[in-house]
């Protein structure tokens, strides 16, 4: 395994580790440490991501930048919240604005694998992109309520835990149904 793969890899499990981060760090290193660590993490991250386009990766820049810097500058957890509500709002907007195109998102992943995709399988595909813009809109505008209404320990297992676990049970309940949709229109 290369080297880029291995920081990723590490890179990738930090930030989804950020609700716990937050929620320890705080206690134990202040506000202004975290976000400038969380800072680095999160900005490698989107840097080592090789899935974002030039625009995509200088906006998310841009966005934790100004997240992590109004974090520190106002000494404000609060503001460290709302990192998956522009995360969660960010990737849903991209899954939905991409139905606009030629090939949306999830299409365009598939075809690096797979050329010539049957019309039935781009309209799966275009369906599985709408629904998981849906998911991330939705997730995101929880994450929200969760950053501004509820307890930093409230907030920290929702979008620690509980966000986590809606994503993997939608993933493995669509790829029960897929099974079952490749099956009914295969040929025999």
């Amino acid at each position: 395994m290369s080297q880029r793969a291995v920081l990723f890899s590490l890179v990738a499990v930090v930030a989804a580790a950020y609700p716990f981060l937050v929620y320890f760090g705080l206690s134990q290193y202040g506000v202004r440490s975290l976000a400038l660590f969380l800072l680095v993490i999160l900005s490698l991250r989107v840097l080592l991501w090789q899935q974002f386009n030039k625009k995509e990766k200088i906006v998310l820049m841009m966005l934790i930048f100004i997240l992590c810097g109004l974090s520190a500058w106002f000494k404000s957890e609060t503001i460290l919240r709302y990192y998956p509500v522009l995360m969660n709002l960010s990737f849903g907007s991209v899954f939905l604005l991409s139905l606009r195109t030629e090939k949306p998102l999830i299409e365009r992943l598939i075809a690096l694998v797979m050329k010539d995709l049957p019309e039935r399988a781009i309209r799966y595909l275009r369906g599985l992109t709408l629904a998981w813009g849906i998911v991330l809109i939705t997730n995101g505008l929880i994450s929200f309520y969760t950053a501004c209404c509820l307890s930093l320990q409230q907030w920290t297992i929702y979008n620690g835990a509980i966000a986590y676990a809606v994503f993997g049970t939608f993933a493995l309940a669509e790829l029960v149904y897929r099974h079952f949709y490749k099956k009914r229109y295969s040929p025999e």
